[in-house]
């Protein structure tokens, strides 16, 4: 399920990688910022020093015409 990654400035984004594979990330690499995948397929870069909130997304939704 891809994550919810929000920060200080109430800015948010969604990360393509599960829950447990974000926080794997900023555990091996903080505190430098990383590179992850956007729910769109591109390169998604997350300074963790500004990030307030990281939770899986239960739902994405959808879109209705």
């Amino acid at each position: 399920m891809p994550t919810r990654i929000v920060f200080d400035n109430g800015g948010e984004v969604i990360a393509a990688e599960s829950e447990e594979e974000v926080v794997h990330a900023i555990r091996r690499d903080h505190p430098n910022p990383v590179a992850l995948e956007s729910d769109t397929g591109g390169p998604l870069h997350v300074n963790w020093m500004h990030v307030a909130f990281v939770a899986e997304v239960l739902a994405v939704p959808s879109e209705e015409a």
